[in-house]
């Protein structure tokens, strides 16, 4: 288990360390029950996606919520997870696997699950592997139009080509699989179901027994201004397509949740090192923990908290433009921020929602790079955004 420092509550981490440079706050009570909520409700086996969050922290808490299953994409992610969480299964996701990785995960790792889109990685894979007794999830292609970020325009073959590959994968004696990913932070569940139209159609014309059937990920999490149905209506409309599909009986179906699962459990929180008028620099910004703001458009914004050794803050709030500590003019966030009026240097400002594509999206630009993580214990601390907490 990875020790960390823990703290009742954020604002006890800033009385405590003072801290000049970002610190992530993990609260465990929040991802345990985010957790919970999603394993009660998806019908079927779910494999977080280490992508989003490799903290491992992150991980241990997962695997002890009930995740037994991880979506890896590499092969230091599939020690990783061996190393953190022992029993976990991997399944090696990642379409394009670097040369011996297959191997490697299948001999030292024990992995038995591959991804595969084109016929020159089938048959990379099926040199490699020593075995056949695995399964080769064919990943297709799925346009959807609702969600964020979309992920079939690098990885996904077309309907005709998964037909080939899904009767190449059988002959070969291996458990032929479909895979697809209709995006990341997808907003209507109807985007799932058309996806599973397409691959009935695929069922249909390849005429072998599709063994498992990945959904992917990109389910959603609560982001201020962002509408989405609940997480439990896509979950309904995910069960009636799929009951709707030529699959054997004991065929399983899997989804990939990164951010669902990591998203609400962590926050991050920064420093104001300098206020011009209407402009507030942090001591993070796009090249540590606050860049999806910029790639989704504005469209991802983080609730915050604001934090004062001596006296508080002002109640009044107004628009500020954030930007990051680099010296690069690209460092800023896309849209403004409400923050208290009278906010100045040396005041701490928590950004929660935060635990998705932050912490694993760090880079070390101008020698900056945040790495100090920190729990929060008492259960009643909620991170910003958190359902009950009091945020901005």
């Amino acid at each position: 288990m990875q020790t960390r420092a823990v703290y009742a509550c954020a604002s006890d981490v800033v009385r405590a360390l003072e801290p000049i440079e970002p610190v992530y706050c993990i609260y465990p009570h929040v991802v345990r029950r985010v957790a919970r909520r999603f394993l009660e409700g998806f019908p079927g086996r779910v494999l977080y996606a280490v992508k989003a969050n490799a903290e491992p922290r992150m991980l241990e808490l997962l695997h002890e919520s009930g995740v037994a299953y991880f979506d890896t994409a590499s092969l230091p992610e599939i020690a990783l997870v061996k190393d953190t969480c022992p029993g976990a299964t991997c399944y090696f996701m990642g379409p394009a696997k670097l040369r011996g990785a297959a191997r490697r995960a299948y001999t030292e790792y024990g992995v038995r699950h591959f991804v595969l889109d084109h016929r020159d990685e089938l048959d990379a894979l099926l040199r490699e592997i020593p075995g056949r007794d695995i399964t080769l999830f064919v990943r297709m292609a799925a346009h959807g139009p609702d969600s964020t970020y979309e992920l079939s325009s690098k990885f996904g073959a077309p309907p005709a080509a998964c037909v080939e590959l899904l009767r190449a994968a059988s002959d070969a004696g291996t458990m032929p699989a479909l895979a697809f990913n209709v995006g990341s932070l997808v907003l209507r569940p109807s985007a799932y179901r058309e996806a599973l139209s397409v691959c009935r159609e695929v069922i249909e014309q390849a005429e072998v027994a599709v063994s498992q059937l990945d959904i992917g990920g990109g389910f959603p999490s609560p982001y201020p201004e962002v509408e989405t149905p609940s997480l439990a209506r896509f979950f309904e409309v995910i069960a009636a397509a799929r009951a709707g599909l030529p699959l054997p009986a004991d065929a399983e179906l899997l989804g990939e949740p990164g951010r669902a699962l990591a998203a609400e459990g962590m926050s991050v929180l920064t420093q104001v090192v300098l206020r011009k008028e209407d402009r507030v620099y942090l001591n993070d910004g796009i090249y540590g923990s606050l860049l999806e703001p910029v790639i989704s458009h504005g469209l991802v914004r983080f609730p915050t908290r604001v934090y004062r050794l001596q006296g508080e803050a002002s109640d009044r709030r107004r628009p500020f433009t954030l930007y990051g500590p680099t010296c690069d003019s690209l460092d800023v966030l896309p849209k403004p921020f409400w923050l208290p009026v009278d906010i100045r240097r040396g005041d701490w400002v928590e950004f929660g929602i935060l635990g998705a594509y932050s912490h694993s999206m760090r880079t070390h630009f101008n020698g900056f790079f945040p790495d100090t993580v920190v729990e929060i214990g008492e259960p009643a601390a909620l991170p910003p955004g958190a359902s009950g907490a009091a945020d901005e």
